[in-house]
């Protein structure tokens, strides 16, 4: 059997590298694979999207995925391995402010995943946190809990 790589003809192998030079991917989509391998964690509990108030019913979760970014104040709620988050989101020309309350077992530390990066979440004795001058975009939260486990929620547009 013939090793693939070495008996290559080398045209292919011109062809391949002027193509991906020329017509390589777009930079959103590198931009966009490279975020979601750098924010990947197998191991985590997922925090499902429980409630949405700019739902038209408690059973539609569109609008938090939707891709017109709606303006004004709404609160999302999440809810994974015995944590509790509550979001609530304010809009004012375009910057965004999220404040936030987790609720069950002790958190370590929390990180605001957001296109512009990862940002540390500061958690007060309550649980409670604000992230100030975020951009409309997909976010989500990770949290390491106190015992070792980690929770991240699922991407919504905001």
């Amino acid at each position: 059997m013939m090793d693939m790589e070495r008996d290559e003809d080398p045209v292919l192998t011109a062809l391949r590298r002027i193509a991906s030079t020329v017509d390589g991917p777009p930079s959103t989509v590198l931009d966009a694979a490279r975020a979601a391998f750098l924010t990947r964690d197998l191991d985590a509990e997922i925090a499902a999207l429980t409630a949405d108030s700019r739902a038209a019913d408690e059973t539609a979760y569109e609008p938090a995925r939707a891709e017109d970014p709606a303006q004004g104040q709404w609160l999302l709620s999440f809810e994974g391995g015995g944590l509790h988050i509550d979001i609530e989101i304010d809009d004012e020309h375009g910057r965004l402010r999220l404040l936030g309350q987790l609720s069950g077992p002790p958190v370590r530390e929390c990180i605001l995943y957001a296109e512009s990066g990862p940002v540390p979440v500061d958690l007060d004795g309550l649980g409670r946190f604000i992230v100030d001058g975020l951009t409309h975009g997909p976010v989500r939260l990770r949290c390491a809990l106190a015992d070792g486990r980690r929770i991240t929620t699922t991407w919504v547009r905001v």
